[in-house]
């Protein structure tokens, strides 16, 4: 009996001490479930938390950003005449501007004019006498004067004359000769702008710049044929206006075959000034890269190259 109890007795130790042992286990398993999810497939998830991200507040707006929102909501409260009113201001301060940038390209050549005998007579003789309102008088006097001179008079004036034209074309040349023809042909571009823009000043003020350097825009094929009619003599007593539209109309009544003698003409040209365009400025002409067909078009239709 008592060999039966001790083990009941041991085993009833025993028990505590498996007991203890059980809380770790269930403890492990509850803090593993605070740590980690359990998938659908029965396996932890060890993805962790996403931290929770505060937005950034945006940038505050400069100044000029500012002045220009407001602006910019100020103008749509204007009404159409006001925002007519700015936009004529805002155009014409452009105008102004473009005006003052071409007058930069335009340069300034010296005056270049050749004078004639009276010019030089009159220049001798009115200095000093165009006070009081009486120019008109002492011109009417001086013509008088003239008609009368004497041969050493005339030999004088002769001589006067020829030393102002001389002068003054030795130092319109050397100006010249200062620019490179790219130059003066960017400052003709820029004073055929000024004058379509009006520009205020003299009217000659930007006139061409006279410069044998320069090249002549290419002749399409219609030009070709027109300078060859004229040249024939068969509209020498009708005005160029009716000769224009006459030979216009005969041009389109050409055959291909009687056209091409023209456009072979042209296409000659055109070969000829895209050569001679690289030498003298220096670089190709737009036309260089545009079809030859075209090419000829803009020049029958005069187009002038932007550069």
């Amino acid at each position: 009996m008592l060999a039966l109890r001790l083990p009941l007795r041991l085993a009833a130790r025993a028990a505590p001490s498996h007991a203890r042992l059980a809380s770790p286990i269930v403890a492990s398993s509850l803090s593993a479930t605070r740590e980690y999810r359990t998938k659908a497939d029965g396996s932890a998830d060890t993805k962790k938390p996403t931290k929770k991200t505060t937005k950034k507040s945006a940038a505050p707006i400069s100044k000029s950003a500012q002045k220009k929102a407001d602006a910019k909501a100020a103008y749509k409260l204007l009404s159409p005449e006001e925002k007519a009113e700015i936009s004529a201001t805002a155009k014409e301060a452009k105008k102004k501007e473009d005006i003052k940038l071409l007058k930069a390209q335009a340069l300034a050549p010296p005056k270049y004019r050749q004078v004639n005998l009276w010019s030089i007579y009159i220049k001798e003789n009115l200095a000093g006498k165009t006070g009081n309102g009486q120019a008109t008088e002492h011109i009417k006097a001086l013509a008088q004067d003239f008609r009368n001179i004497t041969s050493r008079e005339r030999e004088h004036l002769n001589h006067l004359m020829t030393e102002h034209n001389a002068k003054s074309l030795r130092e319109f040349q050397e100006w010249l000769n200062s620019h490179t023809p790219a130059q003066i042909k960017v400052a003709n571009q820029a004073r055929a702008r000024l004058r379509k823009l009006g520009a205020e000043g003299k009217k000659s003020q930007f006139a061409p710049i006279k410069d044998a350097r320069l090249l002549k825009r290419p002749s399409g094929p219609y030009l070709h044929y027109h300078m060859d009619r004229l040249a024939s003599g068969d509209f020498r007593n009708v005005s160029t206006i009716d000769a224009s539209k006459d030979i216009s109309v005969e041009f389109k009544a050409l055959s291909a075959s009687e056209k091409k003698k023209y456009e072979d003409l042209a296409a000659k040209g055109l070969e000829k000034y895209l050569r001679e365009h690289l030498e003298v400025y220096g670089y190709e002409s737009p036309l260089a890269s545009k079809p030859a067909k075209k090419a000829l078009a803009e020049a029958d239709a005069g187009v002038e190259p932007s550069t």
